[in-house]
């Protein structure tokens, strides 16, 4: 069995299809990881306070919560009980002392075609939230999703328009960085020099040739795609990041089928083959 490096950490919807809340946290120890992103809903699920007493027990940190509820509701009482699940997530995610609450947006509203309208109000969205989110001492951590999922999963699709939200909202707020979903971006390096000093997660995964999921469920194995992880990660720390390579890793058709003690062990040796061993 594979022992993860000091700074390899896991998203728990790498292997939710697999393991249950507490499979996962006690498999994460098992292979030596010391850190993860925990899904809210298994949470919830679980029990908060159990969740954090399990966590602390297997000698884990947790990074981040996935996710918000949408930011991105015209109709007033969806937004009105949107802000109110998302002041609960903000509270869950102070319970468990996690880095960030991931705002992953959502997409255009159902009917809608003013994607204008939707970044207003998820910028509103989240300056309505800073204050419960600076007293509890939780970053929001926008997220920037591929441009093939602006419609329906998130309508910032460059880390330069997640990062002017930041700018413009100040202290509670931060980015989470994505290779998956920000390689392609011809103006990514700037972009991840304009963001220092917010950068709050970097997640790694792989783009395939041949993927063929438009919504995110195909992503490879690090060292199987195209991205140039090593490059993107030496890119995330000199702009001042440095904390987790976050595996999160969405796999329809190979990895989900996968035993996960044998998915965690491929994914420690090759973290190691591309970033070197940091213990």
């Amino acid at each position: 069995m594979e022992t993860a490096p000091a700074n390899f950490a896991m998203h728990q919807g790498t292997t939710e299809r697999q393991w249950g809340f507490v499979e996962s946290i006690e498999g994460y120890a098992r292979h030596g990881i010391r850190a993860a992103t925990v899904r809210r809903s298994l949470v919830e699920e679980y029990g908060v306070t159990k969740a954090a007493k399990l966590i602390s027990d297997a000698g884990l940190k947790v990074l981040g919560v996935s996710r918000c509820a949408s930011l991105t509701e015209d109709d007033p009482t969806r937004i009105a009980e949107n802000h109110d699940e998302n002041i609960h997530a903000i509270a869950l995610a102070a319970e468990l002392q996690a880095t960030n609450l991931a705002m992953i947006s959502s997409g255009l509203p159902e009917g809608s075609t003013d994607l204008a309208a939707a970044r207003s109000r998820a910028r509103e969205a989240v300056a309505r939230l800073l204050p419960e989110a600076r007293a509890a001492g939780v970053t929001l951590g926008l997220e920037a999703i591929h441009p093939m999922r602006v419609a329906s999963g998130c309508i910032w699709s460059t880390l330069g328009q997640a990062n002017a939200v930041c700018e413009e909202l100040g202290d509670g707020t931060g980015l989470i960085v994505d290779a998956y979903h920000v390689w392609w971006d011809p103006d990514l390096e700037a972009s991840i020099e304009a963001a220092r000093g917010r950068i709050v997660s970097f997640q790694i995964s792989d783009w395939l040739r041949d993927t063929t999921a438009a919504d995110g469920s195909d992503r490879g194995m690090p060292g199987d795609g195209v991205i140039p992880l090593r490059q993107l990660g030496e890119q995330v720390r000199a702009a001042g990041f440095d904390g987790y390579d976050e595996l999160e890793l969405f796999s329809e058709r190979n990895w989900w089928q996968r035993d996960p003690d044998e998915l965690l062990d491929i994914a420690i040796a090759r973290h190691r083959e591309i970033f070197g061993d940091s213990d």
